[in-house]
């Protein structure tokens, strides 16, 4: 049995992927792919939880919950104990998938990847990580509005400058992903997909659908899930408003969200150009290198949308 690990990167199109596997599990099975339900009901966060160490990522800990290591030893010897029970008995299967954006955005060291690696990617006759790769500066913006839709509070410009410390590097940085998980796979193992290049119709879900052997256009396949609509401007600066005054619950959140995708989808706010730069200069050079490494006659597949001056 093959296995595919899916790690997004974040904002390309990982919600609707997850949300068709979860979707069409039964029809999935059908086809011989597994989409394991030991590791997340939707978003395999049981395989990222016990891959970290004890005290990483305590917000998604708390989800669980995980309240001690001990519980966390438990906890890690479960999951791994009934997923590789699960592929063990999907006799009929000739590929397990993983999908978790978690498992490059919560996984910054090769320790954490080595971890996973062992617990989760072990008796396979092939391993292959599918990362989707994005403009930095297009990555943020459309990440602006989902933490406006979850409370955030302050303007987009100041929203990029929080990104800028150092300890984003390695959330932001496409060389730094692909090396750290070719390091433990090999390079071979890491397919790169370039987000831009997509022309499928149904975008990111269509393309890995693809690798998958799977024509979304043949069968009858659920595609009711769909991406985080996009919230124009006006949507975005109510949501900023309202944030900012504290005076929603979360529920009256979430309502207000959906009625801002219902009635203010477009485009979004932009930063100034000026702070564009500045976000997107220190990841020029590794830019460079994904580029002649990945897709040398096509720069333009991160070519950033720069905001007008």
């Amino acid at each position: 049995m093959k296995l595919t690990v899916h790690i997004g990167t974040t904002k390309t199109g990982s919600s609707s992927i997850q949300s068709f596997t979860r979707l069409n599990k039964a029809a999935l099975k059908e086809r011989g792919i597994l989409i394991p339900s030991s590791l997340g009901r939707e978003i395999h966060l049981n395989a990222v939880l016990a891959s970290l160490p004890y005290g990483e990522s305590r917000d998604l800990a708390r989800t669980i919950p995980i309240v001690s290591a001990e519980h966390h030893a438990e906890f890690r010897a479960s999951v791994v104990s009934a997923f590789r029970q699960e592929v063990a008995d999907a006799v009929d299967c000739t590929e397990t998938v993983i999908t978790a954006e978690q498992l490059h955005s919560r996984m910054p060291n090769r320790e954490d990847i080595a971890r996973f690696r062992e617990l989760f990617c072990q008796g396979f006759s092939d391993v292959r990580i599918v990362v989707y790769v994005r403009p930095q500066l297009d990555q943020i913006v459309s990440l602006y509005s989902t933490m406006l839709r979850g409370g955030y509070a302050d303007p987009i410009d100041d929203f990029l400058q929080s990104r800028m410390r150092p300890a984003f590097r390695s959330y932001f940085s496409l060389q730094d992903i692909i090396e750290r998980w070719s390091a433990v796979f090999g390079a071979a193992h890491v397919l790169v997909r370039p987000y831009k290049a997509i022309s499928h119709k149904n975008g990111c879900l269509g393309d890995f659908a693809g690798l998958l052997g799977i024509d979304l256009d043949e069968g009858h396949w659920n595609l009711e899930g769909k991406a985080n609509a996009s919230i124009n401007m006006a949507g975005q600066e109510l949501l900023l408003l309202l944030n900012q005054t504290e005076a929603l619950s979360a529920e009256q959140r979430r309502k207000v969200v959906r009625w801002a995708e219902r009635n203010c989808s477009g485009p979004g706010a932009a930063p100034s150009l000026a702070m564009a730069q500045r976000f997107v200069k220190p990841y020029l050079d590794s830019n460079e290198w994904v580029i002649k490494t990945y897709f040398p006659d096509h720069p333009e597949y991160l070519e950033p949308r720069w905001p007008a001056e």
